[in-house]
């Protein structure tokens, strides 16, 4: 008897051991699960007064998930019960006040998420506060929740209209005026105001109360940030001023400049302590009604900047492929950020005659003559291409280098095309005022081709026509470079072939030309 209990404990010992070794590696698989965080557009919504109930605050969310794998049967809620008292929903809410969003899978990375529109009853008082809380559940991970504050009323701060100015010199200074106007229905206890410039603008003065930082472009070049804080309490239906204006430096390189500014409530945090004096608001009467959240002002300098074409030479025999890079430069002094139009910076190469394009670069596309812009494609053969630099801009001293391989044809001779600066869409860049380097050679030398004789070239807009094969070796514009053979060089500034040059003059005397710009709308 006393063996088998001996027995029975050894094997209960055994199990509990078994039951120890499974619990830990169970509760890991769990903790080892994907982690979903909810994620908030807005995280501190006002709701308007009076309510806007064909346009209500909308709470926002979508969804990450940060692993490992895919979340399995993820379920979302917002809980009401803190508000529903004073606000009516988009949606029909249940009994407990809690909104759920059905179940699905959701891999890893960023997600869609839903939303649930929001507005105040009327006769709720302004200043009103609650809170939303969305949670979730996953049967193999952990949703972390989130939180967002609702108030009734809205804080609403606009900034002034900056007319857009042309014809600032380098070396100038221009005075800004700045002025907040609440608009909303509840103050704001304290402002943060965010000003961004170009790098052709520099701020005249730094001021203690402001942080002053380089930023990521956005799509107006806008990089140079001043980021001020004031206490003021900015009531509703009320305008505040600086107290002096922003001054802006016109820069040696200035050309198309932007000035950007806008006004957000502060937001908490210690207000930045730096040297110089402290700007501040200052009331200005009644709130505007022109105002806008973010202002962009238009500022085109008095200013050129170079644009020059590099050219290209390159030595093979008849069938090799050869390499030519052809480029395009700024020499300043201003950089070239043209973001009031898509009429932006390009190269049009003219393939030389006698070689055929078998390799394309990725930013360069068919020149189209009847449409003065490129085709998108990158189809072989063609006798002209146009290259857009991405990104567009050009600092000074930047050079965009593009690539071709070009096939020497049988029976070929030394041969000379050309690559142009222009626009996207083929005109003049108007603040380019150096056009002797516009355009430079490209030239193929030929060892053991045709010999060849003079003749005029393809014209610089010739288009190929569909399924036809460009620049044949008929028409070949002789050049005295030889050698033998597959080396490629790069040059700049090169020399118009006299052949190219009148057959380029006779196309615009003999036809119409067609000028597409196509400019967006300024900011």
């Amino acid at each position: 008897m006393a063996h088998r209990r001996h027995r029975l404990g050894a094997a209960l010992a055994v199990f509990a051991a078994a039951v120890a070794a499974w619990l830990p590696v169970t509760s890991a698989q769990a903790a080892d699960g994907p982690v979903v965080h909810i994620q908030l557009q807005d995280d501190d919504l006002g709701l308007p007064v009076p309510p806007t109930t064909d346009d209500p605050t909308m709470v926002n969310w979508g969804l990450r998930n940060d692993g490992p794998g895919t979340a399995k049967d993820v379920t979302i809620s917002a809980d009401l019960s803190n508000v529903i008292d004073w606000v009516t929903t988009d949606a029909p809410v249940p009994a407990d006040h809690v909104y759920t969003w059905p179940a699905r899978d959701v891999p890893e990375g960023d997600a869609a998420g839903s939303l649930i529109g929001l507005s105040a009853k009327p006769g709720t008082p302004l200043g009103t506060t609650g809170t939303v809380t969305l949670s979730g559940t996953s049967a193999n991970g952990t949703v972390v929740s989130a939180t967002a504050k609702v108030t009734v009323g809205t804080t609403d701060l606009k900034v002034n209209r900056l007319a857009a100015r042309e014809g600032d010199k380098p070396g100038s200074t221009i005075d800004t005026p700045v002025t907040i106007s609440n608009v909303g229905t509840l103050p704001a206890h304290g402002v943060r105001l965010r000003m961004r410039t170009t790098v052709g603008l520099a701020y005249a003065e730094h001021y203690s109360n402001c942080v002053y930082s380089k930023e990521r472009a956005d799509a107006y070049g806008l990089t140079e940030q001043a980021l001020c804080t004031f206490d003021t309490v900015v009531e509703p239906g009320k305008s505040y001023r600086l107290d002096r204006p922003v001054g802006l430096d016109v820069t040696d390189q200035a050309l198309f400049e932007y000035f950007g500014h806008e006004a957000l409530p502060l937001s908490g945090g210690a207000p930045p302590s730096g040297t110089g004096p402290a700007l501040s608001l200052v009331a200005a009467g009644a709130a505007a009604t022109d105002g806008t959240s973010i202002d962009r002002q238009h500022i085109d300098a008095d200013n050129t900047a170079d644009m020059v074409a590099g050219g290209a030479t390159a030595e093979g025999e008849p069938g090799d492929l050869v390499h030519v890079t052809v480029s395009l430069s700024n020499e300043g002094p201003g950089w070239v950020g043209y973001n009031a139009s898509d009429d932006q910076p390009a190269l049009l190469v003219t393939v030389p005659t006698g070689t055929r394009a078998e390799e394309i670069p990725g930013s360069c596309s068919v020149w189209n003559k009847e449409a003065q812009a490129g085709t998108g494609e990158q189809t072989p053969g063609a006798p002209q291409y146009i290259c857009n630099p991405r990104p567009s801009e050009f600092a000074v001293g930047d050079t965009r280098p593009f690539e071709f391989g070009l096939r020497i044809r049988a029976n070929a001779a030394t041969t000379t095309g050309e690559a142009r600066a222009t626009t996207a869409y083929g005109n003049t860049m108007t603040f380019d005022h150096t056009h002797g380097n516009d355009t430079a050679a490209v030239t193929v030398a030929v060892k053991g081709g045709a010999t060849a004789t003079p003749s005029t070239s393809a014209s610089p807009s010739a288009t190929a026509a569909a399924g036809t094969d460009g620049n044949n070796p008929r028409t070949q514009t002789v050049s005295g470079t030889g050698g033998s053979g597959s080396l490629a060089s790069t040059g700049s500034s090169g020399t118009v072939p006299v052949a190219a040059a009148c057959g380029a003059a006779a196309l615009v005397l003999g036809g119409g030309v067609l000028l597409l710009v196509r400019r967006r709308n300024r900011a």
